[in-house]
């Protein structure tokens, strides 16, 4: 589940023409902030408990960031990119300390601002060998990663990708994407939950509306509408995957998708 640092400090590129057409074709760079994104972020953030989270995609020569929270620049210089080790393969890729690290010690990320020490990246697969970035977190003292704080990680970059494929699709309503981009299993299996279960859950961990609200980085409104099942305003898919995500952070299990009378477990 979880790549730690290697010794090499320029790693090969592998797919990376098949890489940059998808990045190209998806026009996402560029773009300015939205919601869904940085509600990502703002959720990575507060769960990991560090200073900086990013949404970043690596194209020919640059590192842009599509959402960030604890940075303000736009991106870095791609030679400089810990993304570019993260988007190798399919595991969440850490490096504990990156001053004691030969691959990174000497990078200005690193000697400078903003002061990289620990480094947790989650590819953002869209097809398979086909990684457009990642979703990093990033503090300023050495830490360790554990398996169940990587494959949360790893959950958060796929709702990501859900809302990626989601965003193009609605923008080329009507036309196919290139057959080599699609994406191949993002929507087999729906990450809808029900109003019932969210009450449920927060029943479970004895949480008020509030604060969820604040755990998940929505506004309490946000999630009584949802509660309440609203279908004169739906919510949207990142809303429920983003609380989803969160629930299931604290260990609760949802029992079957959009079931009229679901169940709800929470893992001790």
């Amino acid at each position: 589940m979880i790549k730690t640092a290697p010794i090499s400090p320029t790693p090969p590129m592998q797919h990376e023409s098949r890489r940059l057409a998808a990045l190209h074709h998806l026009q996402l760079l560029d773009t300015p902030s939205e919601l869904a994104f940085d509600r990502i972020t703002q959720l990575a953030q507060s769960l990991f408990d560090v200073p900086i989270a990013l949404i970043s995609l690596l194209d020919e020569d640059r590192q842009w960031f599509k959402a960030k929270c604890g940075l303000n620049v736009p991106g870095t210089p791609r030679e400089q990119a810990f993304c570019n080790y993260t988007i190798l393969h399919d595991s969440v890729f850490v490096v504990p300390d990156a001053k004691a690290d030969r691959a990174f010690s000497t990078n200005p990320l690193v000697t400078g601002a903003p002061f990289i020490r620990f480094y947790a990246g989650a590819p953002l697969t869209v097809a398979p060998e086909t990684r457009l970035g990642s979703l990093c977190i990033i503090d300023r003292k050495p830490r360790t990663f554990s398996d169940e704080e990587a494959r949360l990680l790893a959950r958060l970059a796929r709702i990501i990708t859900d809302e990626i494929w989601m965003r193009s699709l609605a923008a080329n309503t009507g036309r196919r994407l290139p057959i080599d981009t699609q994406p191949k299993s993002v929507f087999t299996a729906p990450s809808m939950i029900t109003g019932v279960q969210v009450r449920a859950a927060r029943a479970i961990l004895s949480w008020s509306i509030d604060e969820l609200a604040v755990k998940s980085g929505l506004s309490a409104n946000t999630i009584k509408r949802v509660e309440a099942d609203d279908r004169t305003r739906p919510s949207t898919h990142a809303t429920i995957t983003t609380i989803r995500a969160t629930l299931e952070a604290q260990g609760v299990v949802f029992i079957g998708h959009d079931a009229a009378a679901p169940g709800v477990q929470l893992l001790k």
